[in-house]
């Protein structure tokens, strides 16, 4: 009971160490385009409008890769769906037992929309979004859930590098912009509901004001929380 009990402590401590930290971004504009929810949850602390149409959706690592080696002319184009997920295990939208919106950018792009109830809103809240993007602030976030090709993280840091960070739970993989994180299960976890996680490994806001992930970059161990398994 009491290692429980110091456990919420600890995750408690670390989150709102986690919120000061991003605070301090709040004079700062920035435009995130990540792979999952984590971006989302910066904004949120802040309670800023979303100016990114990368929330409530998840794209896989060589969808992502391919999409931010190519932004500008990806973006460029309509979002389509298609019926099924090219990936095994088309996930269901977290707002109904049915398989979640399949967006396509450019034919070949995936955007799972786990967070939204059809194709309709999805299409809604995208457009809404991406027009209010600025392309000069963007900065790249890349969660990868499981082992993963190297050759894809070198196509997604291939150009401005300051601008992107990878976290990943390959503790030999030594690579520029990519940040590990401890995970148990097989699975890095769900960084927008376990943010305090960061604390102690990676600083959001170091990261985004001077355009350098290895300023953001910490090492020092400040939590021994296990992390819950993503589901």
């Amino acid at each position: 009971m009491i290692k429980s009990m110091l456990k919420k402590i600890d995750r408690r401590i670390n989150r709102w160490k986690f919120k000061r930290s991003i605070y301090k971004l709040k004079d700062t504009e920035f435009c995130i385009v990540s792979s999952t929810c984590v971006g989302s949850r910066i904004y949120q602390i802040l309670n800023r409008q979303y100016n990114t149409p990368f929330v409530g959706l998840r794209i896989q690592p060589a969808c992502f890769a391919k999409l931010v080696a190519n932004f500008e002319t990806y973006m460029a184009t309509e979002l389509t769906f298609a019926k099924v997920s090219k990936y095994p295990n088309h996930p269901n939208s977290r707002r109904s037992d049915s398989p979640c919106p399949i967006g396509l950018l450019g034919g070949d792009v995936e955007l799972q929309f786990i967070h939204y109830a059809d194709e309709e809103e999805a299409t809604e809240k995208w457009n809404k979004r991406k027009a209010r993007m600025d392309y000069k602030k963007l900065y790249y976030i890349l969660v990868i859930p499981d082992d993963c090709d190297q050759e894809i993280i070198l196509q997604y840091t291939a150009s401005e590098p300051q601008r992107k960070v990878c976290f990943h739970r390959q503790e030999e993989l030594k690579m520029p912009s990519c940040i590990y994180i401890p995970s148990n299960n097989g699975h890095i976890g769900n960084f927008y509901s376990q943010y305090q996680r960061f604390v102690g490994r990676f600083d959001f806001a170091e990261w985004i004001i001077n355009r350098n992930p290895g300023i953001g970059r910490q090492r020092k161990k400040v939590s021994t929380e296990k992390p819950v398994t993503y589901r």
